[in-house]
């Protein structure tokens, strides 16, 4: 069994014919039904693409070893496989709702995690020291930790710190989105001085113990 995700409308699995092969309208539109590996990023392309749509949504566990269709990867990091046909109705192994908190954003679920445990999607920002760092950091790093500070205390930001040999500083953020994990940031004291002079934002999936 080689098992993937794929996020669909409750109301369009609820009227499909479940005797017959199952096309996405993606197959249609663009030769291909979308697919994502992993839980974590599961729920990192539900927020990024559907966050917005107030429908309920189930999360579909497909084998793409029983889908009677040719797949491949077209992305290079080989998180999302893409399924260029129908897939068969017994490749669908398991579908279950996805959890949605009040203002839309995708939470965990059950997918491959056992119980006690639960894995939600964060966002790790990386802010680069510019070359003048050491000398610019003294008079901005008030003003700086007081912002953190803040973050912290708002439930915003998890973690922060700053590597010693003032190479990059990393920050562990709650956010929708790459976007908008960077805009916490990017009119930060640091980013203003040129003690940071470049931040970058990768979707994590923290584990966390319940």
């Amino acid at each position: 069994m080689r098992p993937t995700y794929h996020l669909v409308p409750a109301e369009t699995w609820a009227a499909r014919d479940p005797s017959s092969a199952y096309a996405a309208p993606s197959l249609a539109a663009e030769g291909f039904i979308h697919c994502t590996d992993g839980a974590p990023a599961m729920i990192d392309t539900a927020n990024r693409h559907y966050r917005e749509d107030p429908r309920a949504f189930l999360v579909l566990t497909v084998d793409l070893d029983a889908t009677g269709s040719p797949w491949r990867f077209d992305d290079q990091a080989g998180l999302y496989p893409h399924i260029y046909g129908m897939i068969a109705p017994a490749a669908v192994v398991r579908a279950q709702p996805i959890p949605r908190s009040d203002d839309g954003t995708f939470a965990a679920f059950g997918g491959d995690v056992p119980a006690g445990v639960r894995v939600e999607t964060i966002y790790v920002v990386e802010a680069t020291y510019g070359p003048e760092a050491e000398r610019l950091r003294p008079p901005a790093r008030p003003e700086h930790l007081g912002h953190i500070g803040e973050l912290l205390r708002s439930g915003v930001l998890i973690e922060a710190g700053g590597y010693l040999d003032f190479s990059s500083a990393l920050l562990l953020v709650h956010a929708a989105s790459e976007e908008q994990a960077l805009d916490v940031f990017r009119d930060d004291v640091y980013i203003r001085t040129g003690v940071w002079t470049d931040l970058r934002a990768r979707a994590l999936g923290r584990v966390i113990a319940e």
